[in-house]
């Protein structure tokens, strides 16, 4: 029940935000921008869609493989549907879509929880490294395009990216070097904690052995997730062409990045962040704050798309898991 009123209450914010953005900006306005977008349009943004979505398996079936798991594409794009589908349309539950994929990929596998997390953490590792470099880059693009003096977001702004860069510059000295993240970190925050485990260092043996610069492994996972932003990065390009007439690389990557800042949100379909952040990112760029909504809303029509698809999905790993349990039981 608790759950039920929390994914309402944050329903009925995002919607309340949407409409009074749709207000602000003028429905009208929105309504001759959408009405310009149609045919082969729509579907070059769908085929994109589900390009991502097929480097997105491969990339977790390249991950598996080199732990000595040789998973079906299929049973993977199951769980990866399913979990899109929780994660975007039910988005108040604890860690939307990661606590489901967690779940399904140790049911669908009979996957120990080690060898689970091990797969879970290279892939968020991964994820994580390019999506910053495609932050960093964004936040620098927006900055360099709007071209004004340094208020309290451009002051944000900067900061996000200076927390970014050295993230990622510490993570991977870390790497290089081959010393304890889960050692040091807890050191460094001044937290004490465990100085012998076995298990966390057969984890890190795990992930050093994945992150090693001298072999192929680091370098196709993280091919393999720069792919997958980078077509990300295409269709915004493609949907900007579509809805302005000119575009450049340097107003994708900066619409891009609040494309990104609008899901840490936890509204249901993104409604009423999409919207708010993509106004703001068109409007700041001289693109009128009317398109930014007319890109959200084609954008969330592809991603419900994939949503609803990954929800039959869901709803056939559900009763496939009840079976079992059930048989299990018995």
């Amino acid at each position: 029940m608790r759950k039920i009123l929390v994914f309402l209450f944050s329903f009925l914010i995002g919607l309340g935000l949407f409409l009074w953005i749709i207000k602000w900006v003028g429905w009208k306005e929105i309504k001759e921008i959408l009405f310009t977008f149609s045919g082969y349009k729509g579907l070059v943004i769908i085929g994109i869609t589900l390009l991502i979505w097929l480097v997105e398996i491969w990339k977790w079936k390249f991950i598996s493989k080199s732990q000595g798991y040789n998973f079906s594409v299929f049973n993977l794009g199951e769980i990866l549907f399913a979990s899109f589908a929780v994660s975007y349309l039910f988005p108040t539950s604890f860690f939307g879509g990661e606590a489901f994929k967690i779940y399904a990929i140790k049911k669908k596998f009979s996957l120990n929880w080690e060898e689970n997390l091990t797969l879970n953490t290279i892939e968020k590792l991964l994820s994580i490294s390019v999506l910053s470099l495609f932050l960093i880059f964004g936040a620098t693009s927006f900055l360099f395009l709007t071209g004004r003096s340094l208020g309290n977001l451009e002051i944000a702004i900067v900061i996000f990216i200076g927390i970014l860069t050295m993230a990622l510059a510490v993570f991977y000295f870390k790497i290089f070097k081959k010393e304890s993240i889960l050692r040091w970190l807890p050191k460094f925050l001044g937290i004490n904690g465990r100085k012998d485990s076995y298990a966390v260092e057969d984890f890190e043996k795990k992930i050093f052995h994945f992150f090693d610069f001298r072999k192929n492994l680091m370098w196709k996972g993280l091919g393999l997730s720069f792919s997958a932003n980078f077509l990300i990065l295409a269709r915004c390009w493609f949907l900007l062409l579509f809805l302005i007439g000119k575009m450049n690389i340097l107003t994708a990557l900066a619409v891009l990045f609040f494309i990104y800042l609008s899901y840490i949100l936890p509204f249901p379909a993104k409604v009423g962040s999409s919207e708010i952040a993509l106004a703001f990112a068109f409007g700041s760029l001289g693109l009128g704050a009317a398109g930014g909504i007319t890109f959200s809303f084609i954008l969330r029509g592809a991603e419900v798309l994939v949503a609803l698809f990954g929800l039959t999905m869901l709803m056939k790993l559900g009763i496939k898991f009840l079976t079992k349990n059930i048989v299990d039981r018995f």
